[in-house]
């Protein structure tokens, strides 16, 4: 029995997984953990706490299965993508990660925007906080001799050896068009000399290097266990999702959210992001920045005195009240907007209630906001099907979020879709880490060959009277913004 350990890093916790070929969870364990945000707008990670909450949470799953290290075939991580972390010359780490969802870099963004002569992204994008670091962080950008992300620090640190993911990289690699914008963005951020801080590419289904001694010592593994490139948690959700076809979509509902599709040949869609699966595959994301996270706030807000004694079982509350309110919320509408969104909206966007009488209560607020992450991905999916010419008659789900009944009801309601939901939404990451083992062992030629033991899926049909008043309310949700943007600014400054 091939068995591979997979650490599933997201924004806020780790699912260590061990995982058996064909993607049946064998042992899982996981945990919480908190982002450092010492001024308002930034994002930070201590990646030396992320490797020793690797090491007890994987062998908490490990002992779980009552297994032993050299049980295990292959090492997967995966963590978000474009994090920011400098190593001395030492090895030391000389700076918190700056992760994804970090936008200090606004004045640097601009001026990138300006020389380029094109629209790179915002303070959030990750060539602007690079710029930043290097400006505002002199000493620490002199001193670094590797700029790494989250899974190549992780890998560094597991193998001695330092890569970046395909997917990860957005400096190194890309041929054709796609290298040179990056090449101009470069030059833009006045990067283009300080190229041999990063890493060289490797492929996902690449075996970068083996557990040293100490890292295996440390995480409980044998020595000489092959690492793979692994992948940006966005790239194992993708492959973890559904089969790597030609056109093949999915949403998450996580901490952050999105609506991710594969291209098909010759497909051109104008989207927010894209990243490449692999060297021969182009994917598009249309993100929303505050996914989940929005849904635990407003539950914390609400629900705070039962939460403090039901814990988890909050959520089957929640979903039970919630289900008590009709489609719309009784006219009731919120934004999902809390620490700002990302393109076409803007980060100085944030949450509202809109239309809030004595007549609504807890449940109203907390079904609106769910609603709004809906209206949100509708209007994402129309416009992929616009460029694209093709729709999507079912939408498979995955996340946290999709463990919800009430919420996929709901969303299938708002999208006028069937939705589709795996056994384990929350592990679509961990079931992507291990296609890779697949791929690498030479069991299969590339992950879109992998043979995937399909899951059983739980099927929402739309309900049409529910769909109408939802179309209503979704036009008037994409007017929220609009109609905002002035005060927007006026309150958080520019967008």
């Amino acid at each position: 029995m091939t068995l591979v350990m997979a650490y599933d890093f997201g924004t806020t916790s780790l699912k260590a997984a061990v995982v058996q070929h064909g993607g049946r969870i064998v042992a899982d364990a996981d945990v919480s953990y908190p982002v450092s945000q010492p001024e308002p707008g930034w994002a930070e990670l201590a990646v030396e706490m992320l490797w020793d909450l690797a090491a007890a949470t994987g062998r908490r799953a490990l002992e779980t299965a009552g297994l032993s290290g050299d049980d295990i075939s292959t090492v997967v991580f995966v963590a978000p993508w474009k994090g920011i972390v400098p190593i001395g010359a030492r090895g030391d780490v000389l700076h918190p990660a700056i992760i994804w969802m970090d936008g200090r870099a606004t004045a640097e963004a601009r001026e990138i925007n300006e020389r380029a002569g094109f629209f790179v992204g915002t303070g959030q994008e990750y060539w602007p906080r690079l710029a930043w670091l290097k400006r505002h962080r002199a000493k620490v950008w002199e001193r670094s001799r590797l700029i790494l992300g989250l899974t190549g620090y992780l890998r560094w640190r597991a193998t001695g050896v330092a890569s970046v993911e395909i997917s990860d990289d957005f400096v190194t690699s890309g041929d054709g068009p796609v290298g040179d914008r990056r090449r101009a963005i470069l030059a833009a951020a006045d990067l283009d000399d300080d190229l041999g801080r990063f890493p060289a590419a490797v492929a996902s289904t690449d075996i970068v290097g083996r557990l040293t001694l100490p890292a295996a010592t440390e995480l409980g593994l044998a020595p000489g266990t092959p690492v793979l490139g692994g992948f940006g948690d966005l790239s194992a959700i993708t492959v973890g999702a559904a089969p790597v076809v030609d056109g093949a979509a999915h949403l998450y509902f996580g901490t952050s959210s999105w609506f991710a599709a594969l291209l098909r040949p010759g497909e051109t869609v104008e989207a927010p992001l894209t990243f490449q699966l692999a060297a021969d595959r182009e994917a598009v994301l249309f993100p929303l920045q505050t996914g989940c996270l929005a849904y635990d706030w407003i539950v914390e807000q609400v629900y705070g005195a039962e939460k403090a004694h039901l814990h988890e079982a909050i959520q089957e509350l929640v979903n039970e009240q919630v289900a008590e309110i009709p489609p719309g919320s009784d006219d009731l509408l919120a934004t999902h907007w809390l620490t700002g969104e990302l393109p076409p909206l803007s980060k100085n966007a944030k949450g509202v209630f809109l239309n809030l009488t004595t007549r609504h209560d807890r449940r109203h607020m907390v079904r609106a906001v769910m609603e709004s992450l809906c209206y949100s991905h509708r209007s994402s999916l129309e416009r992929f099907e616009q460029q694209t010419g093709r729709r999507l008659d079912a939408v498979r789900v995955v996340g946290g979020g999709a463990s919800s009944r009430v919420w996929m009801q709901m969303l299938a309601d708002v999208l006028g879709r069937v939705v589709e939901v795996p056994e384990r939404p929350r592990y679509t990451g961990v079931i992507g880490a291990q296609f890779c083992s697949v791929v690498a062992l030479g069991e299969a030629a590339d992950l879109s060959s992998v043979d995937r033991t399909e899951q059983s899926v739980t099927r929402f049909d739309p309900d049409p009277a529910a769909h109408e008043i939802y179309t209503r309310l979704h036009r008037i949700y994409t007017g929220i913004h609009p109609a905002l943007a002035d005060l927007f600014t006026e309150l958080n400054g520019p967008a």
